[in-house]
């Protein structure tokens, strides 16, 4: 149980962000070696920050006591996990995919800082993540049969839906507890929900993409926009997030139809 509970994240939003992008490039690019060894790695330092926030103090004092000693083991385990799955998820890789590669990694090597200090948790750290997962599609999907410009676009969706969803999270937050979020979320994100919404039509309108890409980002930005707008409280986050797991179940169905 303790060993669990030092390795589980509890965001339980993330997985969502793990899965979705995950799903897309393996139904869309088939099943290949190298991009079971990139899907490692994913989930393995996906899984590693849960044991990292609790070495750091992030969970509080209790659970780094309590829990400190399993966690510092599945951190060794899993990041080690990880860099083995992209070691060789990179010897595998065509090199269209190990150039693409490059963009998930630079999100990870930003991002590390702020999980080494024990920040997982700001609005920075958590867009990068957002990014970082969004674009694993590229050497995922590239390893196996999916075209560049599909695998740029997939990414590009998911990662604004992604970056929508966190921002309207920490907007929810700052309305009750400023200290806990950003207040300027609350009108930046509709307007970029707005703004994602316009470019798919408009890119959809002129052939630059299918009519489908251009609606695959509308169902999370119709709804953070919602839940903006009719004041949403932070006790009806969890609500928001299964409403976003079944928007992102919209856009996987638009993505792969396109």
């Amino acid at each position: 149980m303790s060993t669990s509970r030092a390795i589980l994240p509890r965001e339980y939003g993330a997985y969502a962000e793990l899965a979705f992008p995950l799903l897309t490039a393996h139904i869309a690019g088939g099943v290949t070696a190298a991009g079971a060894c990139f899907t490692l790695a994913v989930i393995s330092w996906f899984l590693a920050r849960e044991p990292l926030a609790v070495l750091n103090g992030v969970r509080g004092a209790r659970l780094e006591a309590s829990l400190g000693r399993p966690a510092r083991r599945a951190a060794w385990a899993l990041g080690g996990l990880g860099a083995v799955g992209a070691g060789v998820g990179l010897l595998l890789a065509s090199p269209d995919a190990r150039l693409w590669a490059l963009v998930p990694g630079a999100c990870a090597v930003v991002l590390a800082p702020a999980l080494l200090r024990g920040r997982p948790k700001t609005l920075r750290a958590e867009i990068v993540v957002a990014v970082a997962l969004a674009t694993m599609i590229l050497p995922i999907g590239l390893s196996g049969r999916m075209a560049l410009v599909a695998a740029l676009r997939a990414s590009a969706v998911w990662a604004a839906s992604f970056v929508l969803a966190t921002l309207a999270v920490h907007a929810i937050k700052a309305r009750v507890k400023p200290d806990l979020g950003a207040r300027w979320a609350l009108w930046l994100t509709p307007v970029l929900a707005g703004l994602a919404v316009v470019t798919g039509f408009v890119g959809a309108g002129r052939g630059h993409w299918p009519w489908a890409v251009g609606l695959a980002v509308t169902p999370s930005a119709v709804l953070v926009a919602t839940a903006l707008a009719v004041g949403t409280h932070p006790r009806r986050l969890k609500r928001v997030g299964w409403s976003l797991a079944g928007a992102n179940l919209v856009t996987l169905t638009l993505l792969l139809v396109a």
